[in-house]
């Protein structure tokens, strides 16, 4: 009678334990959640201000490009701004592309950071 006694009582903490780490599991996991949420909008607004940004810089470029064209005395003048207009446009672009790559590595990176971190730790071996 007490063996039973005994096991029911080992069963029911064990029950007990399982619940209890089950919950902090998953408040933990909720934790993880919103701190990942939140460090996507943070990396998100970054990296459309970096995109603003280029953007920006690619409009004024077009208007200095427009302000020389209409500048140029000859043909050889505008064959030569366009020239460097595009080459300075296609160097422009490939270093933005760069950072826009960069930044976008960044921002999954810090996204995925809370949800990875600490994964492990979850499935513990039970006692």
């Amino acid at each position: 009678m007490d063996d039973r006694k005994t096991a029911e009582r080992r069963a029911s903490n064990a029950a007990r334990d399982t619940t209890t780490r089950a919950g902090e599991a998953a408040r933990e996991a909720a934790d993880r959640m919103q701190e990942s949420t939140s460090k996507a909008a943070e990396g998100f607004r970054e990296y459309q201000l970096k995109v603003l940004s280029a953007a920006q810089a690619n409009v004024n470029a077009i208007f200095e490009y427009a302000q020389d064209m209409l500048q140029a005395q000859s043909m050889s003048e505008v064959m030569e701004l366009s020239a460097t207009h595009s080459r300075r446009q296609l160097e422009t672009i490939a270093q933005q592309s760069r950072e826009n790559a960069s930044a976008a590595q960044k921002l999954a990176t810090e996204t995925s950071r809370p949800l990875t971190s600490g994964f492990g730790s979850q499935f513990s071996p039970m006692s």
